[in-house]
């Protein structure tokens, strides 16, 4: 059976969220009002492909977080994500979505595929200063994902519009 979830709409707000860090803080959309936001969804840290994209935003974090915000979703425990994240820094934070609840908000879920078993669809959001949603990319497969490049010249149009 084929998933249906294929991520927001552009020019939908995007929805309210509440998640606690690797810290044991309360995290919220609201927090990252006033300046753009990106938001990843990744399977999880397990996931190879998943890694190298948090990477690949790890080497370009200068070109990146002058434009945007960034957060992670992952779609595992708590525990899980912590143990990661002591073996692996990140500029940016990566917050676990144990119930699945703001990946099936944003409409990313994938209860069952190829590619996964109650996960994420692999996705990329851009969000404006505003809340409302700029850019939706939502992978077909865990291989699709938008290439950096494209996302940081997307943020660089956004910067323009907003200015």
């Amino acid at each position: 059976m084929a998933d249906t979830n294929k991520g927001l709409e552009v020019g939908q707000v995007a929805p309210a969220w509440t998640l606690v860090n690797d810290q044991g803080r309360r995290m919220t959309l609201a927090q990252f009002k006033g300046r753009p936001l990106v938001m990843f969804f990744f399977r999880g840290t397990w996931c190879p492909t998943c890694r190298k994209q948090m990477a690949d935003i790890s080497q370009r974090w200068a070109n990146l977080s002058p434009l945007a915000q960034v957060v992670g979703i992952v779609a595992q425990s708590e525990a899980e994500t912590r143990n990661y994240l002591s073996r692996n820094s990140l500029p940016f934070p990566l917050l676990p979505d144990p119930d699945r609840e703001v990946i099936k908000a944003y409409g990313v879920y994938q209860r069952f595929g190829l590619n996964g078993f109650r996960t994420a669809h692999p996705t990329t959001l851009i969000i404006r200063p505003d809340g409302i949603i700029h850019l939706c990319y939502v992978g077909d497969s865990q291989f699709d994902r938008p290439d950096l490049n494209n996302i940081i010249q997307e943020l660089g149009g956004l910067q323009k519009l907003t200015a």
